[in-house]
């Protein structure tokens, strides 16, 4: 794989990273990437290097510069995502691991016709903004109180995650009904328990 491509990957997964967890860190990148912990931590010297992310300690954080080169990365991203989906009919918790090639493939330039043929969608699969820089006013299933809500997205698209939402029929726009113990439940045709660390990837309003 070619620099750009990589850069574009770490952008990504750091940028993913913040939106779900508020930071990165080099054992979250090294899985995700699936990539040694030496070859994640010499890249990302590179990166700070060139001023596109520095460290609180073990966190890790795009930019002002860096979150400027992400924004059009995660854009074609969930761009061919919708692509994925709609014209090659890759199913929905396989979509955001099947899209690393095609994503690099769109010319940004093109963006706007490509999302004009693809009827104008305004959200990935999982209900992230097609503009990363979009406010959405949801909050995680980690943080609400127990109750029903709807699902907005799903904003670290873990595969494992998915597969869950997947077995209980919960897409986003779908109700479902929250309920906590020792684990946290979602419920809807069927439930499923997700981890703290999943949870905070699980958006509702």
């Amino acid at each position: 794989m070619n620099f750009k491509n990589n850069l574009e990957d770490y952008l990504k997964e750091i940028y993913n990273n913040m939106d779900a967890f508020g930071s990165a860190n080099e054992s979250m990148i090294s899985k995700r990437l699936k990539v040694s912990m030496p070859t994640v931590s010499e890249y990302l010297d590179k990166l700070r290097n060139r001023g596109l992310i520095k460290s609180i300690g073990r966190d890790i954080l795009l930019t002002d510069r860096g979150m400027k080169l992400a924004y059009p990365v995660i854009r074609r991203h969930r761009i061919a995502e919708v692509m994925a989906l709609k014209i090659f009919e890759v199913p929905w918790e396989e979509t955001d691991s099947e899209v690393m090639d095609l994503e690099h493939a769109i010319n940004d330039k093109y963006v706007p016709y490509v999302i004009k043929n693809l009827g104008n969608p305004d959200r990935c699969p999982h209900g992230n903004p097609i503009n990363p820089d979009q406010k959405m006013n949801d909050k995680s299933i980690f943080s609400v109180e127990p109750g029903v809500y709807t699902l907005s997205r799903i904003v670290y698209e873990d595969i494992s995650i998915l597969k869950k939402l997947v077995e209980i029929n919960a897409f986003p726009g779908t109700e479902i009904k929250i309920e906590k113990n020792d684990k946290i439940n979602v419920i809807c045709k069927g439930y499923v328990s997700f981890s703290d660390k999943e949870a905070m990837a699980i958006r509702v309003f």
